[in-house]
């Protein structure tokens, strides 16, 4: 049987895109308490697929106490440790370096996922004659929905109705456009509490949070404000895109938020076309959201 040993960090998409890839038979969630809601999310995701166990580690930066807690865990499973598999990824430092050290011991295999650079790649190491060599290096296909993705990291989150205002004919245009050019896309999205956010969107395993301001609104401070609260690592995680889409162009009197945008590395788009007498995106701009949204999640 094999056995994937995923290390939990506050981030749960690198834990759920090995684990899909790899297909294992079974899962252990090794967490602590920080982590535990992380845990028991993943989880709700994997139980229907694998066996899923969750190990929590009492004192996540003691590195012999958690090798030992490993160890004793997986020998009691009965199985050999060639069908062990260390994902490294998450976890604190502390952790990995146990998980390491223990797939040493057990020259077992070892994975680490780089979500850097708009991609995710999976490095893969095994034993051979007594040294680890770098077995594979492989760009992920995709293996999530925006549903997995808002679940395992809020669990439930609800989807607002559609009105008649201008904000939502904004934020229909918007999902039209995209969805054009194959993005998953979900409007009016509340998280955890009453945090909402306009779009959530999706282009292979990259999702990105679109705040939608039109008018007055698009000239203040509070979408950049909204886009970081949405973003933040305990919410949907720091890798998650954010980008602002305006139906106005900001002048020289904004360059203040500009300047702040790009400091918050949020990608702001201009989309003047959009007006309340013309509502509706004019070509060119249409093309420019695709692209600049599509450039924002490596696509």
């Amino acid at each position: 049987m094999t056995v994937l040993i995923n290390l939990v960090g506050e981030q749960p998409v690198p834990n759920l895109l090995v684990t899909r890839y790899e297909k294992p038979e079974g899962t252990v969630l090794v967490s602590t308490e920080r982590t535990r809601g992380v845990a028991r999310r993943l989880e709700r995701l994997l139980r229907p697929e694998i066996t899923v166990e969750h190990l929590e580690i009492a004192d996540p930066f003691d590195i012999p106490r958690i090798r030992g807690v490993l160890r004793e865990h997986l020998a009691s499973r009965g199985e050999p440790p060639e069908g062990w598999i260390f994902n490294l990824t998450g976890g604190t430092k502390p952790m990995s370096f146990a998980a390491y050290q223990l797939a040493i011991e057990q020259q077992a295999s070892f994975v680490y996922l780089q979500s850097e650079g708009k991609r995710s790649r999976l490095y893969r190491y095994e034993p051979r004659q007594g040294e680890y060599h770098k077995a594979a290096d492989e760009l992920l296909p995709e293996l999530i929905t925006l549903d997995d993705y808002l679940r395992a990291h809020v669990g439930d989150y609800t989807l607002k109705p559609s009105r008649s205002n201008l904000g939502d004919q904004f934020e229909q245009a918007l999902a039209e456009a995209l969805k054009e050019v194959g993005l998953e896309v979900k409007v009016g999205v509340t998280l955890s509490g009453a945090l909402e956010v306009d779009l959530v969107v999706r282009h292979e395993n990259q999702v990105g949070v679109i705040q939608a301001k039109t008018g007055k609104a698009a000239c203040k401070k509070d979408g950049l404000d909204q886009l970081n609260a949405a973003c933040d690592q305990r919410v949907l995680g720091t890798y998650t895109a954010k980008i602002l889409a305006l139906n106005q162009r900001w002048d020289k009197t904004r360059s203040n938020l500009k300047e702040l945008a790009q400091a918050w590395r949020i990608c702001v788009i201009e989309l003047p076309s959009f007006t309340r007498e013309h509502p509706r995106l004019s070509p060119e701009d249409r093309k420019h959201l695709q692209e600049q949204v599509l450039e924002a999640l490596g696509g």
